[in-house]
C-alpha cells in the first residue's frame, strides 16, 4: 500500500501552490484533484461540479472522501485507492473536517500534514486574492488559529516563506515517512 499525504491548512496558506510545485518536482508522485461545487481558480487543482453532478457522483460511490465546508461540497475520487494499491505516494488537499473520515478509510497509509504560515502572511494573501471581505478574512484567520491548536501532534510545514523551502521540507518528510 502506498502513502496518502493529506494536507490541511487554512485558506490562503498555499496548499495548492505547494502541490503544483510538488507535481513539477516529483512526477512520480500522484497529486489528486478535488471535486468541488464552486468555480475553481487558476491555481487550484479541482474539477468544478454543480450540486446535482456532485450528488450523482456521491450516490454512485465515486468519492473516497467527501465533506462540506463554507457552503460548498468537496470530494476526492476513488482513484486515490487505485494509486495507493499501486504503491504510489499520493498527495491531496484535504480538510480538517474530513480528517477522521480519512483516518477511518485509509488507516496507516494516511500521513496528515498541516501546512501553515504566519498570520500576517495569510492575511496578505487573502487580501490579494480578493475573494473575501475583511470580516471573512478575520473568520478564516480564526479558523487558522483553531487548526493550529487542534492538531498538536500532526507534522507541520511552514509555507510562509520561499516555496523552495517548503518543497525541501516536504522532501525531507517523505524521505523519512515513505520507505524507498
Amino acid at each position: 500500500m502506498g502513502r496518502l499525504v493529506y494536507l490541511v491548512g487554512a485558506s490562503g496558506v498555499g496548499k495548492d501552490t505547494l502541490l503544483e510545485a510538488v507535481r513539477r518536482r516529483h512526477p512520480e508522485w500522484m497529486v489528486a484533484h478535488r471535486y468541488v461545487t464552486r468555480h475553481s481558480g487558476p491555481t487550484e487543482n479541482s474539477v468544478a461540479l454543480t450540486s446535482e453532478e456532485f450528488a450523482a457522483r456521491e450516490c454512485s460511490g465515486l468519492f473516497a472522501l467527501s465533506w462540506q465546508a463554507h457552503g460548498f461540497q468537496y470530494g476526492l475520487g476513488i482513484e486515490l485507492e487505485a494509486w495507493l494499491a499501486c504503491d504510489k505516494v499520493v498527495l491531496v488537499n484535504g480538510s480538517r473536517r474530513a480528517l477522521g473520515q480519512a483516518q477511518a478509510r485509509f488507516g496507516e497509509a494516511l500521513l496528515p500534514v498541516v501546512i501553515t504560515a504566519a498570520e500576517e502572511v495569510l492575511r496578505g494573501r487573502l487580501r490579494r486574492r480578493g475573494r473575501e471581505s475583511e470580516a471573512e478574512i478575520e473568520a478564516r484567520l480564526q479558523r487558522h488559529r483553531e487548526l493550529r491548536d487542534a492538531l498538536p501532534d500532526v507534522v507541520r510545514i511552514d509555507n510562509g516563506g520561499p516555496l523552495d523551502a517548503s518543497l525541501a521540507a516536504m522532501d525531507r518528510l517523505l524521505e523519512t515517512e515513505v520507505p524507498a
